[in-house]
């Protein structure tokens, strides 16, 4: 197997995970916001995610978010990676570029139509990471090949 194949293999196996550690961030700066504020009373209004109990939203943003990641990066990430590196176009602003594509579909699956803007800004908190680590995987595995 090419060392490119390898990096390859490597970064898309990897870098969807990223999930959980954007999930984990996100929900301790949802938690810090809410420290010092009541809780609403539960029986009128239901907050979710539950700032106090940020394990849940980890939980459940990685439940979704790492299967969405995955089927992002198959179907548009690699794809995008494979089209730059024909065109000789690796950077991080290809990654970013290939980010906000693979953040669309996923904002209509998710928000619909209806709510298609606050779920696309919201995804993209994710996909810019997740393009980054990838780019840098492949980045430090163009210049090890020297291909």
């Amino acid at each position: 197997m090419k060392c490119h194949t390898r990096k390859l293999l490597k970064a898309s196996l990897i870098t969807p995970w990223m999930v959980v550690p954007i999930s984990a961030l996100f929900s301790l700066y949802y938690l810090c916001t809410w420290i010092g504020k009541p809780l609403p009373d539960p029986a009128v209004t239901l907050i979710w995610p539950n700032p106090f109990k940020p394990w849940e939203s980890v939980m459940l943003y990685s439940l979704y978010g790492v299967p969405t990641a995955y089927a992002a990066l198959l179907l548009i990430g690699i794809p995008c990676y494979l089209a730059a590196r024909k065109m000789n176009m690796l950077s991080l602003k290809t990654a970013l570029c290939a980010a906000l594509l693979a953040s669309i579909p996923a904002a209509f699956v998710y928000g619909g139509a209806d709510h298609f803007w606050k779920q696309f800004a919201f995804l993209i908190l994710f996909g810019i990471p997740i393009a980054c680590v990838f780019a840098w995987f492949m980045k430090d595995g163009e210049t090890k090949d020297g291909e």
